[in-house]
């Protein structure tokens, strides 16, 4: 009885896990915030933590003779680090020119290449780019993306430059806004602000955005078992031929 309760534990456990929703939450106005977590936990990615303020009291003498102990330190790791991955490399490519000349002699030395090998390499290849391609776009439709604000100031150093870059960017906001509402799970607003307009005073495109992007992990977990699927069908096939 104490094992089934532990195994409903765990299935709990992460069936709650794969409910949890990944996260990215992007704004821009007068500067770049890009918040992102999963769950409940949501820390901010851009702009990262600013620095401690200087105090007087930090340069001191003593504390300054620290500081050069431990850049001398850091330094002395680093270069330690480095030497070990040269020598790490130097050997990797050893092995790979010995690898390279067995491979070439054994090539040399088979008579009659297995053509069944070429053609389940050209169907497995085949078979993972569709695969690829289907799963990228069921990914897609299960992405919930929400835009509450996207409008764009054209500016330029001129007239001519401000116009042309206003065709460009409307049919690319358009092109944007047309490719989420088909492709993922946009959520319809009533007053979505989305908007580009010119402005000829202005020598500075301006941007203000607020969307946000989330997934849940379960999403990954039925690629996964897809793959596994795909993958075992797949080797069916083969033996059969």
């Amino acid at each position: 009885m104490i094992v089934l309760y532990i195994l409903l534990g765990i299935v709990l456990f992460f069936a709650l896990i794969f409910s949890l929703r990944i996260k990215v939450y992007i704004r821009m106005e007068d500067e770049l915030r890009i918040r992102a977590g999963l769950g409940p936990v949501v820390l901010t990615v851009v702009p990262s933590k600013p620095k401690k303020p200087l105090r007087e009291k930090d340069f001191t003498y003593k504390k300054h003779q620290k500081r050069l102990e431990e850049d001398r330190a850091k330094a002395k790791k680093k270069a330690e680090k480095a030497a070990a991955k040269k020598a790490a490399k130097a050997e990797k490519a050893a092995q790979k020119k010995k690898a390279a000349e067995l491979a070439k002699k054994a090539e040399e030395a088979s008579k009659n290449p297995d053509e069944s090998r070429a053609s389940d390499k050209i169907e497995t290849i085949l078979s993972l780019v569709g695969f690829g391609v289907g799963e990228l776009g069921k990914l897609a439709s299960w992405l919930h993306t929400d835009v509450k604000r996207l409008e764009i100031t054209v500016g330029g150093p001129d007239a001519a430059a401000i116009a042309l870059n206003y065709g460009r960017i409307s049919a690319a906001a358009a092109v944007l806004i047309e490719l989420l509402d088909h492709k993922t799970a946009l959520k319809h607003r009533p007053k979505r602000e989305v908007s580009v307009r010119a402005d000829f005073l202005s020598e500075k495109t301006r941007f203000k955005v607020d969307m946000s992007f989330k997934l849940r992990l379960v999403s990954f977990l039925r690629i996964g078992i897809h793959a596994l699927i795909w993958f075992i069908k797949l080797k069916i096939s083969q033996s059969r031929t």
